[in-house]
């Protein structure tokens, strides 16, 4: 670039830790580039840590008019034998076996290391005119494996060995016998020996393979591990604007007056202290958020926080609910209570989830959910939301709309994020516990969970008052009887 070149446009590039010792770049050179892997099924996934190796399976479409059956079953008759009876079947053969379903229905990729110096490449995300890089740890290249080919000649030397066995032994004739003595191995030698051919392929025979956990691309645990590529750092390429003094001091910090003296207490970053201040407050805007964290109220003096750096350090702090940021469930519960944290943070998060879609929640409903004791229950709303005598329970504060209009990128990031958060509350839930039998339906109407599991878009939330209301109305319009209603604790303590 030349002095006298414009400059068009600055973006600001964040460097992200979170993935930089688990994120490796697949190549699949041997596969045509137009070919999308939506439809692609892995059956099975295995690796070798040590050596970097990945191991694929992938099932082919056995429905295909392209797919011959007949040459299928051929090619795994003659890697496997024939096949036993469905009903007699060899567990321990049955592993051994390349093809389990008798027939050729998938195709087996192996990686290799193409690239060892891999200390110049990173994986890079353009999103909101901001520049996120992750290093990666390794780039391999997954290539179709053939390796059924060399079962299938073992398979023709174990035959000829066991027909020639059958045969007359000969007496064995005499041979010459040469005892060599082997010489002390030296430095040089041995190294040369490591790095040869046969001693690698050894190494990577002897390590045994460890069973992998395929997520497809489009499951939750994949979105929330993309959201890792983002950096969470409060930097904003402030170092750029200060003077040529104050760079070098920051590169180079000054040596103490005195080697006795003791270290001065670290400054807490912007991050640590949008956390602290969201956990003492509970719940703040943006505005407000922004005037702690520059006018020095808050836990350390950091005036003029432009608003990029402050919505960058937000985005690994806190979460956003209708505007309104709140410290993240993971800050709140850490340490172990009545009820164990990664379930007071997933019912939290579901909280929060149940407000980006109403204006108004229910106690009785939540606790019917997320399944905790009242007291806990209580805690959990209390530290987002207050209790509306009329209403129900509804936010600390009024939603942010100028928010909301101004930062359409940063919402949508959010709600993404508590849309991850609520799939897997519900994967909880349904594996929680299975009933051994399940019971008639009743005929009458009742209000049960999984109505907050996926609650449907709307203004307002029906009140409690409504409800009984309504339920009252129906009782004396059909006259089937009365019912009675038992008052928890917990709807006594909201009224």
């Amino acid at each position: 670039m030349e002095e006298d070149d414009p400059i068009v446009q600055e973006i600001p590039v964040y460097l992200s830790q979170a993935l930089a010792q688990h994120l490796y770049l697949y190549q699949y050179p041997m596969r045509p580039a137009n070919r999308e892997w939506k439809d692609i099924k892995v059956t099975n996934a295995s690796i070798k840590p040590n050596n970097q190796i990945v191991r694929l399976e992938m099932g082919l479409d056995t429905y295909s008019d392209k797919y011959c059956p007949s040459k299928a079953e051929q090619i795994a008759l003659n890697t496997d034998g024939a096949q036993e009876s469905r009903y007699i079947k060899d567990k321990e053969k049955e592993k051994a076996q390349y093809f389990r379903s008798g027939m050729m229905d998938k195709i087996v990729y192996e990686s290799s290391t193409p690239c060892t110096e891999i200390q110049h490449y990173a994986v890079a995300i353009l999103q909101d005119k901001e520049l996120h890089c992750t290093p990666i740890k390794g780039i391999v290249q997954m290539r179709p494996s053939y390796s059924y080919y060399d079962k299938q000649d073992k398979r023709k030397q174990d035959k000829n060995k066991a027909e020639n066995s059958d045969d007359e032994e000969k007496e064995p004739e005499a041979q010459q016998v040469t005892v060599k003595f082997a010489r002390p191995e030296t430095e040089v030698a041995k190294k040369a020996r490591e790095k040869s051919y046969e001693t690698i392929s050894q190494r990577v025979a002897t390590e045994p393979w460890y069973d992998g956990l395929w997520k497809h691309p489009d499951s939750d645990h994949a979105d929330l591990e993309r959201l890792k590529l983002f950096s969470s750092t409060s930097s904003d390429g402030s170092t750029l604007t200060l003077k040529a003094g104050e760079y070098i001091r920051t590169l180079v910090p000054a040596p103490p007056a005195d080697e006795a003296d003791t270290a001065p207490t670290k400054s807490l970053s912007l991050q640590d202290q949008i956390r602290e201040i969201l956990i003492n407050a509970k719940m703040l805007t943006f505005s407000e958020l922004r005037s702690l964290c520059g006018s020095g109220t808050g836990l350390s003096s950091n005036s003029g926080v432009s608003e990029t750096a402050l919505l960058a350090a937000l985005g690994g702090a806190a979460c956003c609910v209708r505007g309104l940021w709140t410290p993240r469930s993971g800050d709140l519960y850490t340490r172990a209570a009545p009820a164990p944290p990664p379930l007071m943070c997933a019912a939290r998060d579901h909280v929060l989830y149940l407000f980006t879609q109403h204006s108004y929640v229910e106690r009785r409903k939540i606790a019917a959910a997320v399944r905790l004791p009242p007291q806990q229950v209580l805690e959990i709303l209390q530290s987002v939301a207050k209790f509306n005598p009329k209403t129900g329970w509804e936010l600390l504060l009024p939603p942010d709309t100028a928010f909301e209009a101004k930062y359409p990128e940063v919402m949508q990031r959010q709600n993404l994020y508590l849309e991850a958060r609520q799939r897997q509350f519900n994967e909880m839930l349904i594996g929680e516990s299975v009933p051994k039998r399940q019971r008639k339906k009743s005929q009458r109407d009742s209000t049960s969970s999984d109505t907050m599991l996926s609650p449907k878009p709307r203004n307002n939330s029906v009140s409690e008052e409504d409800s009984d209301r309504k339920r009252h109305k129906n009782k004396s319009a059909t006259g089937t009887g009365k019912r009675t209603r038992n008052i928890s604790s917990s709807s006594a303590h909201d009224t």
